[in-house]
């Protein structure tokens, strides 16, 4: 698995918005903006400017996938930043020019429905791909310092780095063990949705990430059933949780996302970790997805991610 180059000050940028489009208090020349005051040049892909009859989808997925492969294969573009999540990047799977992609490896950040785009170029291109804040979590920077060193520190990895949550959210042991694999996941219900398509997660042998956001807690452990079910689970060697923002229990207000993952992998034989705070979550940690990583639950939880060799 190839390591895209090191970003750097000064370095091209583009914007894109690949699943849904853009608030209206969030413009792309805002957030265009606060991305050149971090140090970059900056050119804004025409996804971020269209728009669909649905509402929900930022541009056709032709257009979008168009800026992704045009983004790669263009030598003056150093990077290629998603503006949102949403949904419906799925829609750019089949459109994607995997040749291309992975001749031309760049960093490519975002999370959340991004997870779907991740999961593609890790196993059809090779290379780490970043789960990092999109674009427009810069518009409010000002006050969140932590979220743009650990997304610069992702992608200026040397050849070893701990992963460092926030001050007072330590990384907790749900089931002892240690465990070293390739690092793969994001949003579980993304990584629900590839299950059976051409583009399925593959976590044999690797660290399995999972967050969400907004889903009933029964959602949630319906989407680990399927995974279990499916051999997505005991394929992976390792198991590490995010953050489950938003995510509640009707029925029981005080059986939340912990609760139920603690029953749900109660006698489990494989080491899990809880609160990597790399999900829907301010401040957030940037994690290069596909590099090795080593997590340590024989004490108090550690996660340390190392380039390939």
């Amino acid at each position: 698995m190839r390591f895209p180059k090191k970003l750097e000050q000064g370095n091209t940028v583009l914007l894109v918005s690949l699943s849904s489009p853009l608030a209206a208090d969030q413009p792309v020349e805002a957030i265009a903006a606060a991305v050149e005051n971090l140090g970059f040049r900056v050119r804004i892909g025409e996804s971020c400017r269209a728009s669909t009859p649905s509402g929900y989808t930022a541009a056709p997925a032709e257009v979008r996938a168009n800026d992704l492969n045009r983004g790669f294969a263009d030598p003056s573009v150093d990077a290629i930043w998603c503006t949102r999540g949403g949904s419906t990047s799925w829609q750019l799977l089949p459109l994607l020019d995997y040749v291309c992609i992975a001749a031309h490896p760049k960093p490519f950040i975002g999370f959340s429905d991004v997870t779907t785009l991740h999961l593609a170029i890790q196993q059809r291109c090779g290379f780490v791909a970043f789960h990092g804040p999109t674009a427009n979590r810069t518009l409010g920077w000002q006050d969140d310092l932590f979220s743009w060193r650990s997304l610069r520190a992702a992608l200026e990895m040397e050849e070893c780095m701990p992963v460092e949550n926030p001050a007072g959210e330590d990384i907790q042991v749900l089931r002892p063990g240690r465990a070293c694999g390739r690092l793969t996941g994001g949003n579980l219900s993304l990584v629900t949705t590839s299950l059976g398509t051409p583009w399925q997660i593959d976590a044999r042998n690797c660290i399995l990430f999972l967050e969400d956001v907004g889903e009933d807690v029964y959602a949630l452990e319906e989407m680990l059933w399927q995974l279990k079910y499916n051999g997505t689970l005991d394929a992976a060697v390792g198991l590490v949780f995010g953050a489950f923002t938003g995510c509640r229990n009707a029925y029981r207000g005080n059986y939340r996302p912990l609760e139920m993952i603690k029953d749900f992998f109660a006698g489990w034989p494989k080491p899990v970790l809880w609160n990597v705070r790399s999900a829907h979550c301010s401040p957030m940690v940037t994690l290069p997805m596909g590099t090795m990583c080593a997590i340590d639950g024989c004490g108090k939880g550690a996660m340390t991610l190392r380039r390939w060799k």
